[in-house]
C-alpha cells in the first residue's frame, strides 16, 4: 500500500457535514425497495409452500431435530475484526436443505430466529430481513441440490455424486446469502458490493466451509444417524477457532469507542517510530482531550458522555487516513499516530478534526437537546520534538495542556507550547 501525503484543504466549519450520533442513518429509498422485494419474494414462497404441508411422520421428525439444532446454533455469533460475524447455524441449514421437503425447510428458516429474537430483541425491520433472506437462501440451496440430484439420477447409495450435489447447494446458499446481504449493506451505507467485504476470500470461504460441514451432517444422517450427536464436538471446536481472532481484537480495542487501546497503541507507536528512524521519514503524534467531559456527565449523565466519546471516534474514522492510528488513552484523552506526516500537515489534520467535532451535534436518547462538544489538541513531530516515544508523548501532552490554558477548542504545536512555557 502506497502512502500519500495529506493535502486536503480545511473547509470552513459551516461547510462541514452535521452528523448526529449515535444511531444508524435512516434507510435509503433503494434499501427500502430491496427490503420490500426480498420480503415479498420470501412471503410468496412461504405462503405457497406451507399450503402443501404434509403429515408424514419421518419428515416431521427430521424437522423437529434440525429446527432445534439450527435455532440453538443461531444463538451463538462469532464476531470478527472488520465487523464480520459467523454463525454455525449454517451447518444445520444446509443439512435441512438436503433432508427436508420445501414446506418444512421454510419452517426451519422461520423458527431459527425465534430464540435469538427473544434474547436480543432486534428491531423488527432487521429481524424481518434476516428471516426473508433465510427463506430465500435455504430454498436456493434446496433447488440447486434437487436439480443436481434429479439431473444426475443420484441415489443415496452413490455417495460421491450425492456429495457433489451437496457442495453445489453450499455454493448456492452462500452466494445468494452474501448477495442479498451485500446489496442491503451497499444501499443502506453506500459503497459498492465489493466494499462491503462480504465477498472477500476470508469471509466467503469461512461461510462456505461451514456449509460443507452441513453436507457431512446430511450424509451421516442418511447413512448412520446415531453418529449425528458426535458432530456437535467438532462444531464446538470450530466455534472456538473462529472466536480466536475476536479475542485478539478485543485485547487491542477500547470497548467504549472501538478505537485502539493504549497498550496496542504503545506497541504500534514503538514499531512505527523505529521504522521512521531507520528510513529517515517524517512522523507526527496528535494528542487530544475532550473539553469539559465532567460537565457533560454531570449535566446529562454518563450515557451522554459515552455517546460523545463514540461520536468523536466516528469522526476520527471519517477524517483520518486508512493507515493513521487513533487511540483512546482512557477517560477523555485520545492519541493519534500519523505516519509519513510532516508537522504542518499534522496541524492541518488536527484542526480539520477540531472543526468537525465543533460542528457536530451529538444526539442521545436520554437527552432532548443535542449536545455540543470540543477538543483541545497538541501536536508533536519526529525528529523536531524528540526521537523516542516518551519524548514525543511528553511534547504533545504539554501542547494539549497549553491549549487548555489558552481557552480550549484549539490546536497547539509543541514548539509553541515550549516557547510559552519558557516565558
Amino acid at each position: 500500500m502506497s502512502i500519500a501525503e495529506s493535502a486536503t484543504a480545511i473547509p470552513p466549519a459551516a461547510a462541514l457535514p452535521q452528523p448526529r450520533y449515535p444511531g444508524p442513518p435512516p434507510l435509503s429509498r433503494g434499501a427500502k425497495t430491496h427490503l420490500a422485494l426480498t420480503g415479498l419474494l420470501a412471503l410468496g414462497l412461504t405462503v405457497g409452500l406451507l399450503a402443501t404441508l404434509g403429515s408424514d411422520t419421518e419428515p416431521w421428525r427430521r424437522f423437529f431435530i434440525l429446527a432445534v439444532l439450527t435455532a440453538g446454533a443461531q444463538l451463538y455469533t462469532v464476531d470478527r475484526p472488520g465487523k464480520q460475524s459467523y454463525k454455525t447455524s449454517i451447518v444445520f441449514l444446509i443439512a435441512s436443505a438436503t433432508l427436508l421437503p420445501p414446506p418444512l425447510l421454510v419452517l426451519v428458516a422461520l423458527v431459527q430466529y425465534l430464540p435469538e429474537w427473544a434474547r436480543t430483541r432486534k428491531k423488527p425491520v432487521v429481524m424481518g430481513f434476516n428471516i426473508a433472506k433465510g427463506v430465500i437462501d435455504t430454498l436456493s440451496a434446496w433447488a440447486v441440490y434437487r436439480l443436481a440430484v434429479d439431473h444426475l439420477g443420484i441415489s443415496t447409495a452413490n455417495g460421491l455424486r450425492l456429495a457433489a450435489a451437496g457442495l453445489l447447494a453450499c455454493f448456492a446458499y452462500v452466494t445468494v446469502n452474501h448477495l442479498l446481504l451485500a446489496r442491503m449493506v451497499s444501499l443502506a451505507h453506500g459503497g459498492t458490493l465489493r466494499e462491503t467485504k462480504l465477498f472477500s476470500w476470508d469471509y466467503f470461504t469461512t461461510d462456505l466451509f461451514l456449509a460443507f460441514l452441513g453436507v457431512g451432517v446430511a450424509t451421516l444422517w442418511l447413512r448412520a444417524t446415531y453418529v449425528i450427536p458426535l458432530v456437535v464436538a467438532p462444531l464446538l471446536l470450530t466455534h472456538r477457532a473462529l472466536t480466536v481472532p475476536q479475542l485478539k481484537a478485543e485485547a487491542r480495542i477500547d470497548p467504549k469507542t472501538g478505537l485502539s487501546n493504549a497498550r496496542h497503541f504503545a506497541s504500534v507507536f514503538g514499531d512505527e517510530l523505529a521504522r521512521t528512524i531507520r528510513y529517515d521519514r517524517p512522523l507526527s503524534l496528535v494528542m487530544a482531550d475532550l473539553d469539559l467531559l465532567r460537565d457533560i456527565n454531570n449535566t446529562h449523565g454518563h450515557l451522554a458522555g459515552d455517546a460523545v466519546l463514540r461520536g468523536i471516534a466516528e469522526i476520527f474514522g471519517r477524517e483520518l487516513r486508512q493507515y493513521d492510528l487513533p487511540s483512546r488513552f482512557g477517560g477523555e484523552e485520545f492519541c493519534i499516530l500519523l505516519p509519513e506526516t510532516l508537522p504542518e500537515d499534522a496541524l492541518d489534520m488536527a484542526d480539520r478534526i477540531r472543526r468537525a467535532v465543533e460542528a457536530t451535534e451529538f444526539m442521545v436518547e436520554t437527552v432532548d437537546e443535542p449536545i455540543k462538544a470540543t477538543l483541545s489538541f497538541g501536536v508533536a513531530s519526529y525528529p523536531r520534538d524528540g526521537a523516542t516515544t516518551e519524548a514525543l508523548v511528553n511534547a504533545a501532552d504539554l501542547a494539549v495542556y497549553r491549549a487548555k490554558l489558552q481557552g480550549r477548542n484549539r490546536v497547539v504545536d509543541a514548539p509553541a507550547a515550549l516557547e510559552t512555557a519558557a516565558h
